[in-house]
């Protein structure tokens, strides 16, 4: 996982966007609805996403550069012209409010759609993926232990729920509400907390 230089931080970009946006930022809120109907899939997502080296400036009381504001700002039209974002809008000290929607089938010529990069890759926050063997895996990326001591240490706190509908027998699970009947949840409370669903959609 990419890592952010420092003097004082080292965090990981997590989401795929950082090409597209000056430096990286996290989902530090993260709300999102994914129905899956065999193959096809269709997501909503909302929430906020911090930009981890602004928020360490001001939490150690560090002055920022006069055309800092300006320059986060300008982040925005790049990042919804991603496919899917309908809103990406600066709110100050560092955030950015988001919300994106998107809908598409998984192919074996085309198995694998992320959030926010459709195109899948590893710094997503959340990727779909058809295996093989035809099952599916739903996950979240891994944060490694020196990244979560940086964000515990300027302040960045996790949260926001995941619910994910789908058709087919449950392989593998670790969401906080797995009912026979209806969406598995997933609270997020720290970056520790993973989303990792297996199901075949055959079965």
């Amino acid at each position: 996982m990419p890592i952010l230089s420092r003097n004082g931080l080292q965090l990981p970009v997590i989401i795929g966007v950082a090409a597209l946006l000056s430096g990286c930022v996290l989902p530090e809120e993260l709300d999102a609805d994914i129905v899956m109907t065999g193959y096809r899939y269709e997501a909503s997502l909302e929430g906020k996403v911090a930009e981890p080296r602004t928020i360490g400036a001001l939490a150690k009381g560090q002055a920022l550069p006069p055309n800092h504001d300006a320059q986060m700002k300008a982040q925005e039209a790049p990042a919804l012209a991603l496919p899917g974002m309908t809103h990406f809008a600066y709110v100050g000290e560092g955030r950015y409010d988001f919300a994106m929607k998107v809908d598409g089938e998984l192919s074996e010529a085309a198995p694998v759609v992320g959030f926010p990069n459709t195109k899948g890759g590893r710094n997503n926050f959340l990727t779909i993926r058809r295996e093989a063997d035809g099952t599916v895996v739903i996950s979240s990326p891994e944060v490694p232990p020196k990244a979560l001591a940086d964000l515990k240490e300027v302040g960045l706190e996790a949260s926001g729920t995941i619910s994910i509908e789908f058709d087919g027998k449950v392989l593998e699970s670790n969401a906080n509400d797995q009912p026979a009947d209806g969406p598995h949840i997933w609270n997020r409370r720290t970056w520790e907390e993973q989303v990792f669903l297996r199901f075949d959609p055959n079965a």
